[in-house]
Protein backbone atom coordinates (compact mmCIF):
# COMPACT_ATOMS: atom_id res chain seq x y z
CA UNK A 1 0.00 0.00 0.00
CA UNK A 2 1.85 3.37 -0.61
CA UNK A 3 2.08 5.81 1.67
CA UNK A 4 -1.00 9.06 1.57
CA UNK A 5 2.35 11.22 1.38
CA UNK A 6 3.73 9.58 -1.67
CA UNK A 7 0.23 10.07 -3.54
CA UNK A 8 0.32 13.27 -2.38
CA UNK A 9 4.37 13.53 -3.83
CA UNK A 10 3.29 12.09 -7.35
CA UNK A 11 -0.47 13.76 -7.49
CA UNK A 12 1.67 17.49 -7.19
CA UNK A 13 4.43 15.67 -9.59
CA UNK A 14 7.17 16.03 -6.90
CA UNK A 15 9.10 12.99 -5.43
CA UNK A 16 9.32 12.20 -1.95
CA UNK A 17 13.03 13.91 -1.43
CA UNK A 18 11.18 17.00 -3.04
CA UNK A 19 8.19 16.64 -0.19
CA UNK A 20 10.86 16.76 2.41
CA UNK A 21 11.71 19.83 1.02
CA UNK A 22 9.09 21.51 0.55
CA UNK A 23 8.07 20.68 4.30
CA UNK A 24 11.22 21.75 5.54
CA UNK A 25 10.68 24.73 3.69
CA UNK A 26 7.02 25.45 4.92
CA UNK A 27 8.46 24.79 8.76
CA UNK A 28 10.49 27.89 8.18
CA UNK A 29 7.92 30.00 6.74
CA UNK A 30 6.24 29.48 9.88
CA UNK A 31 8.78 30.26 12.00
CA UNK A 32 9.44 33.45 10.65
CA UNK A 33 5.58 33.93 10.79
CA UNK A 34 5.66 32.88 14.20
CA UNK A 35 8.77 35.26 15.21
CA UNK A 36 6.52 38.58 13.11
CA UNK A 37 3.42 37.99 15.13
CA UNK A 38 5.41 37.65 18.45
CA UNK A 39 7.56 40.94 17.27
CA UNK A 40 4.07 42.58 16.37
CA UNK A 41 2.77 41.98 19.58
CA UNK A 42 5.55 42.90 21.28
CA UNK A 43 5.56 46.87 19.51
CA UNK A 44 2.09 47.02 20.27
CA UNK A 45 2.35 46.54 23.96
CA UNK A 46 5.65 48.65 24.17
CA UNK A 47 3.04 51.53 22.15
CA UNK A 48 0.27 50.87 24.57
CA UNK A 49 2.64 51.79 27.27
CA UNK A 50 4.27 54.62 25.37
CA UNK A 51 0.69 56.38 25.16
CA UNK A 52 0.20 55.26 29.07
CA UNK A 53 3.03 56.89 30.21
CA UNK A 54 2.20 60.01 28.47
CA UNK A 55 -1.65 60.34 29.80
CA UNK A 56 -3.44 58.92 26.20
CA UNK A 57 -4.66 55.83 27.21
CA UNK A 58 -5.95 55.81 31.29
CA UNK A 59 -5.52 52.93 33.39
CA UNK A 60 -2.82 51.73 31.58
CA UNK A 61 0.27 51.32 33.92
CA UNK A 62 -0.34 52.22 37.25
CA UNK A 63 -2.45 55.55 35.56
CA UNK A 64 -5.82 56.50 37.02
CA UNK A 65 -8.04 58.73 36.57
CA UNK A 66 -7.89 61.89 38.99
CA UNK A 67 -11.19 61.28 41.01
CA UNK A 68 -11.23 57.52 40.63
CA UNK A 69 -14.74 55.81 40.74
CA UNK A 70 -16.20 59.10 40.70
CA UNK A 71 -15.37 60.11 37.06
CA UNK A 72 -17.70 59.82 34.24
CA UNK A 73 -17.43 57.10 31.66
CA UNK A 74 -14.69 57.57 28.86
CA UNK A 75 -16.88 60.07 25.82
CA UNK A 76 -19.29 61.07 28.07
CA UNK A 77 -20.22 64.72 28.89
CA UNK A 78 -20.03 65.49 33.03
CA UNK A 79 -23.11 67.77 33.51
CA UNK A 80 -22.36 70.88 35.57
CA UNK A 81 -24.99 72.39 37.68
CA UNK A 82 -25.26 75.40 39.83
CA UNK A 83 -25.13 74.48 43.65
CA UNK A 84 -28.00 76.57 43.95
CA UNK A 85 -30.54 74.53 41.76
CA UNK A 86 -31.81 72.47 44.51
CA UNK A 87 -34.69 70.96 42.14
CA UNK A 88 -32.26 69.69 39.18
CA UNK A 89 -29.74 68.05 41.71
CA UNK A 90 -32.25 66.61 43.06
CA UNK A 91 -33.33 64.98 39.37
CA UNK A 92 -29.54 64.19 38.89
CA UNK A 93 -28.88 61.63 41.93
CA UNK A 94 -26.59 58.52 41.19
CA UNK A 95 -24.75 60.67 38.20
CA UNK A 96 -21.41 61.97 38.39
CA UNK A 97 -21.74 65.59 37.83
CA UNK A 98 -19.76 69.06 38.56
CA UNK A 99 -21.57 71.29 41.55
CA UNK A 100 -20.55 75.07 41.03
CA UNK A 101 -21.21 77.14 43.76
CA UNK A 102 -20.42 80.09 46.67
CA UNK A 103 -18.63 77.85 50.11
CA UNK A 104 -20.65 78.98 53.26
CA UNK A 105 -18.76 77.04 55.82
CA UNK A 106 -16.47 74.28 55.93
CA UNK A 107 -17.58 72.20 58.99
CA UNK A 108 -15.13 69.91 61.02
CA UNK A 109 -16.73 66.97 62.68
CA UNK A 110 -15.15 65.63 66.47
CA UNK A 111 -13.73 62.36 64.12
CA UNK A 112 -11.98 65.21 61.39
CA UNK A 113 -14.21 64.34 58.74
CA UNK A 114 -14.91 67.72 56.59
CA UNK A 115 -17.86 68.84 55.25
CA UNK A 116 -18.61 71.65 53.28
CA UNK A 117 -21.56 73.76 52.72
CA UNK A 118 -22.83 76.55 49.47
CA UNK A 119 -24.63 79.69 50.02
CA UNK A 120 -28.86 78.90 49.47
CA UNK A 121 -28.42 75.43 49.28
CA UNK A 122 -28.15 73.40 52.90
CA UNK A 123 -29.51 70.66 51.57
CA UNK A 124 -26.15 70.01 49.58
CA UNK A 125 -22.54 68.68 51.15
CA UNK A 126 -19.59 67.99 50.03
CA UNK A 127 -18.08 65.15 52.42
CA UNK A 128 -14.11 64.74 52.78
CA UNK A 129 -13.49 61.45 55.26
CA UNK A 130 -10.63 62.30 58.47
CA UNK A 131 -8.52 59.53 56.33
CA UNK A 132 -9.05 61.46 52.46
CA UNK A 133 -8.03 64.84 54.58
CA UNK A 134 -4.65 63.92 54.41
CA UNK A 135 -4.69 64.22 50.75
CA UNK A 136 -4.96 67.52 50.76
CA UNK A 137 -1.56 68.41 52.16
CA UNK A 138 -0.29 70.77 54.47
CA UNK A 139 -2.99 73.34 54.44
CA UNK A 140 -6.32 71.88 55.81
CA UNK A 141 -10.12 71.95 53.98
CA UNK A 142 -10.90 75.09 55.90
CA UNK A 143 -7.98 76.87 54.82
CA UNK A 144 -8.51 75.93 51.11
CA UNK A 145 -12.19 76.50 50.58
CA UNK A 146 -14.10 78.91 52.95
CA UNK A 147 -15.42 81.51 51.52
CA UNK A 148 -14.36 80.52 48.20
CA UNK A 149 -16.18 80.06 44.98
CA UNK A 150 -15.99 75.90 44.10
CA UNK A 151 -16.32 73.49 41.47
CA UNK A 152 -16.81 69.87 42.76
CA UNK A 153 -16.77 66.77 40.44
CA UNK A 154 -18.05 63.65 41.82
CA UNK A 155 -21.12 61.03 42.59
CA UNK A 156 -24.19 62.74 43.19
CA UNK A 157 -25.66 60.51 46.43
CA UNK A 158 -28.28 60.75 48.91
CA UNK A 159 -27.34 60.54 52.63
CA UNK A 160 -29.85 60.24 55.64
CA UNK A 161 -32.25 62.40 53.19
CA UNK A 162 -29.53 65.03 52.02
CA UNK A 163 -27.77 65.47 49.05
CA UNK A 164 -23.71 64.60 49.06
CA UNK A 165 -20.76 64.01 46.84
CA UNK A 166 -17.60 62.47 48.48
CA UNK A 167 -14.74 64.04 47.84
CA UNK A 168 -11.53 61.67 47.74
CA UNK A 169 -8.76 63.52 46.12
CA UNK A 170 -7.93 67.43 46.19
CA UNK A 171 -8.45 66.57 42.45
CA UNK A 172 -12.17 66.67 42.85
CA UNK A 173 -12.53 69.75 43.95
CA UNK A 174 -11.25 73.18 41.83
CA UNK A 175 -11.16 76.84 43.18
CA UNK A 176 -12.75 79.18 40.85
CA UNK A 177 -10.92 82.25 40.09
CA UNK A 178 -13.72 85.51 40.52
CA UNK A 179 -12.75 88.02 37.50
CA UNK A 180 -13.22 91.26 38.56
CA UNK A 181 -16.19 93.10 37.17
CA UNK A 182 -17.47 96.63 38.19
CA UNK A 183 -20.39 98.02 37.96
CA UNK A 184 -21.51 99.56 34.74
CA UNK A 185 -21.37 102.59 33.92
CA UNK A 186 -22.28 102.98 29.81
CA UNK A 187 -25.55 102.28 28.23
CA UNK A 188 -27.26 98.42 28.94
CA UNK A 189 -29.56 97.55 25.95
CA UNK A 190 -30.10 93.98 27.81
CA UNK A 191 -32.12 95.91 30.95
CA UNK A 192 -36.07 95.05 30.93
CA UNK A 193 -38.39 97.75 30.39
CA UNK A 194 -38.67 99.88 32.98
CA UNK A 195 -42.57 100.36 34.28
CA UNK A 196 -44.19 102.43 37.14
CA UNK A 197 -45.71 100.20 40.32
CA UNK A 198 -49.69 100.96 40.20
CA UNK A 199 -50.66 102.08 43.93
CA UNK A 200 -54.13 100.57 44.70
CA UNK A 201 -54.06 101.57 48.47
CA UNK A 202 -52.22 103.41 51.35
CA UNK A 203 -48.60 101.69 51.47
CA UNK A 204 -50.14 99.48 48.26
CA UNK A 205 -48.55 98.98 44.93
CA UNK A 206 -48.89 96.07 42.20
CA UNK A 207 -46.38 95.17 39.31
CA UNK A 208 -47.89 94.16 35.90
CA UNK A 209 -47.25 90.56 36.82
CA UNK A 210 -49.38 90.96 39.67
CA UNK A 211 -46.49 91.25 42.73
CA UNK A 212 -47.91 93.01 45.35
CA UNK A 213 -45.97 95.27 47.71
CA UNK A 214 -47.85 96.32 50.53
CA UNK A 215 -47.44 97.18 54.49
CA UNK A 216 -44.14 97.91 56.12
CA UNK A 217 -41.32 96.66 57.12
CA UNK A 218 -39.99 96.70 60.60
CA UNK A 219 -37.40 99.77 60.20
CA UNK A 220 -41.26 101.40 58.84
CA UNK A 221 -40.49 101.77 55.41
CA UNK A 222 -43.05 100.68 52.83
CA UNK A 223 -42.14 97.49 51.03
CA UNK A 224 -41.49 99.52 48.16
CA UNK A 225 -38.53 101.00 49.61
CA UNK A 226 -37.60 98.07 51.32
CA UNK A 227 -36.54 96.47 48.08
CA UNK A 228 -35.92 99.86 46.44
CA UNK A 229 -32.93 99.46 48.98
CA UNK A 230 -31.17 97.20 45.82
CA UNK A 231 -31.47 99.50 43.54
CA UNK A 232 -27.86 100.99 45.04
CA UNK A 233 -24.71 99.90 47.13
CA UNK A 234 -24.90 100.55 50.09
CA UNK A 235 -20.75 100.46 50.54
CA UNK A 236 -20.52 100.65 54.26
CA UNK A 237 -23.08 97.75 54.73
CA UNK A 238 -21.44 94.61 56.82
CA UNK A 239 -21.72 91.69 54.83
CA UNK A 240 -22.77 91.09 50.92
CA UNK A 241 -25.50 93.65 49.14
CA UNK A 242 -27.19 92.49 46.18
CA UNK A 243 -27.62 96.05 43.99
CA UNK A 244 -29.67 95.67 40.46
CA UNK A 245 -28.53 97.29 37.45
CA UNK A 246 -30.45 100.32 36.04
CA UNK A 247 -30.76 101.69 39.44
CA UNK A 248 -34.22 102.04 40.48
CA UNK A 249 -36.07 102.94 36.89
CA UNK A 250 -35.22 99.28 36.14
CA UNK A 251 -35.41 96.97 40.00
CA UNK A 252 -39.46 96.13 39.81
CA UNK A 253 -38.64 95.45 36.03
CA UNK A 254 -35.75 92.63 37.03
CA UNK A 255 -38.47 91.17 39.66
CA UNK A 256 -41.61 90.70 37.28
CA UNK A 257 -39.06 89.54 35.10
CA UNK A 258 -38.28 87.08 37.56
CA UNK A 259 -41.50 86.31 38.47
CA UNK A 260 -42.84 85.52 34.77
CA UNK A 261 -40.44 82.80 34.74
CA UNK A 262 -41.24 81.28 37.68
CA UNK A 263 -45.23 81.16 37.02
CA UNK A 264 -43.74 80.26 33.33
CA UNK A 265 -41.80 77.02 34.70
CA UNK A 266 -44.11 76.65 37.44
CA UNK A 267 -41.27 77.04 40.37
CA UNK A 268 -42.18 75.37 44.05
CA UNK A 269 -40.95 77.52 46.05
CA UNK A 270 -38.97 76.78 49.73
CA UNK A 271 -41.17 77.26 52.30
CA UNK A 272 -39.93 78.60 55.95
CA UNK A 273 -42.53 79.21 58.20
CA UNK A 274 -45.19 81.60 57.04
CA UNK A 275 -42.32 82.47 54.37
CA UNK A 276 -42.12 81.19 50.22
CA UNK A 277 -38.68 81.50 48.93
CA UNK A 278 -37.56 81.60 44.89
CA UNK A 279 -34.13 81.80 43.48
CA UNK A 280 -34.65 82.45 40.03
CA UNK A 281 -32.08 82.35 37.59
CA UNK A 282 -32.32 84.69 34.76
CA UNK A 283 -29.08 83.44 32.66
CA UNK A 284 -27.67 86.91 32.53
CA UNK A 285 -26.21 89.55 34.74
CA UNK A 286 -28.92 91.24 36.25
CA UNK A 287 -26.65 93.44 38.87
CA UNK A 288 -23.55 92.84 41.33
CA UNK A 289 -22.54 92.20 45.07
CA UNK A 290 -22.36 95.13 46.97
CA UNK A 291 -21.29 96.18 50.45
CA UNK A 292 -18.34 95.70 52.07
CA UNK A 293 -18.41 91.84 51.03
CA UNK A 294 -18.94 92.44 47.52
CA UNK A 295 -15.56 95.43 47.76
CA UNK A 296 -13.70 92.71 48.96
CA UNK A 297 -14.39 90.72 46.27
CA UNK A 298 -14.32 93.59 43.11
CA UNK A 299 -18.25 93.51 42.51
CA UNK A 300 -18.42 89.99 41.10
CA UNK A 301 -21.75 90.09 38.78
CA UNK A 302 -25.20 88.31 39.84
CA UNK A 303 -27.10 86.37 37.76
CA UNK A 304 -30.14 85.28 40.10
CA UNK A 305 -32.59 87.06 41.87
CA UNK A 306 -34.21 86.10 45.71
CA UNK A 307 -37.90 86.72 46.11
CA UNK A 308 -39.44 86.23 49.30
CA UNK A 309 -43.32 86.45 49.59
CA UNK A 310 -45.76 85.59 52.26
CA UNK A 311 -46.45 82.04 52.14
CA UNK A 312 -49.48 81.20 48.98
CA UNK A 313 -49.61 84.85 48.26
CA UNK A 314 -47.49 87.20 45.49
CA UNK A 315 -47.34 89.77 48.65
CA UNK A 316 -42.98 90.36 48.45
CA UNK A 317 -41.28 90.58 52.01
CA UNK A 318 -37.85 91.24 49.96
CA UNK A 319 -36.22 90.67 46.71
CA UNK A 320 -32.79 91.24 45.36
CA UNK A 321 -29.66 89.90 43.70
CA UNK A 322 -28.17 86.97 44.23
Amino acid sequence: MKSPYRQKSELSGMSQDDDSLGSQHDLTNSRIRYMMTIYRFASIGLLLLLLAAIGVVGGIGGIQPSIGQDIAPPGKAIPSVEAINRQELRGRVGQTIVVIGDVSRVGKSAGGNRFINFDGNPELTIFISSEDVEKFGPETPERLYSDKTIAVTGLLERFKGQLQIRARQPGAIGVVAKPSFPPPTGPRPDLPPPFALKQVGRDVWVSPEGLRYAGRDPDGLTRKDHVLRHSMDIPDRDGPHGVFDGGPDHTFAWIDLAWQAVKAQKMKPETVGERDTYTVSIGRRIGYLGGRTGAEKNHPPLKRIFIVVRSGTSDVITAFPK
